[in-house]
């Protein structure tokens, strides 16, 4: 058996990517699209209310969007960013994602996509099992991340939620454990390893119990 040295978190692993960090990357790309839906709520500044009860509305223009939302959401014209001077903090949301996507097409021979988040982000997503496999995934990694990151903070979407580990319970996909309950959720458990691994309260419940019945079993055969 192959042990190599991760190439995103440096850990031994069996393959070029470890298992957690691949995963990492597959949940940080799948919650993309509702990051940009929030970053596109937060285009707008929240306006004050006025004086003697009057809205501020009707006595001024409308303020400004946030600058730094705009900054991240780019130009409003379709063609990628060629400028800098246009642009100021972060590389815009779609330019980073396009340039990553570039990556993938040409080096798999690809037919291009459109330049829409949804689009982008699935072809990412579709292709881990590539990039996980490339010198250059740290960078992915990182970048990724770093926007995920960003885009949170702008838009105050909660990114340390309450997080219980469920001991015992092991995840039915990769059959690593524990599995965890993150609050708030929707979700009775989740797989830490897995992101499309979520239970509401029933599969949850079945689930410790077969896993029960299971451990019953290989005692008394």
């Amino acid at each position: 058996m192959n042990v190599y040295e991760c190439l995103v978190c440096a850990e031994q692993s069996e393959t070029r990517t470890c298992f957690a960090c691949r995963n990492g990357i597959r949940g940080d790309l799948l919650g993309l699209p509702e990051l940009y839906r929030a970053l596109e709520d937060s285009r707008q500044r929240v306006r004050g209310g006025g004086s003697g009860g009057r809205s501020a509305t009707r006595l001024h223009a409308p303020l400004p969007g946030r600058e730094d939302v705009l900054n991240l959401l780019g130009p409003a014209a379709r063609q990628p960013v060629t400028d800098g001077r246009d642009q100021t903090g972060a590389v815009p949301f779609l330019a980073l994602l396009e340039s990553w996507a570039e990556v993938v097409t040409e080096g798999l021979r690809l037919p291009p996509v459109r330049r829409h988040v949804t689009p982008l982000t699935a072809r990412l997503t579709g292709h881990v099992a590539w990039i996980v496999e490339q010198d250059w995934v740290a960078d992915f990694a990182e970048e990724i991340r770093e926007l995920v990151r960003t885009v949170e903070r702008m838009t105050a979407m909660p990114s340390k939620p309450t997080r219980e580990f469920l001991t015992g319970v092991r995840c039915p996909t990769c059959d690593r454990d524990p599995m965890v309950r993150i609050v708030p959720s929707d979700w009775s458990a989740e797989c830490r390893f897995c992101p499309s691994v979520r239970l509401d309260e029933r599969d949850y419940r079945l689930l410790v119990e077969a896993q029960a019945r299971d451990a019953r079993d290989a005692v008394n055969p």
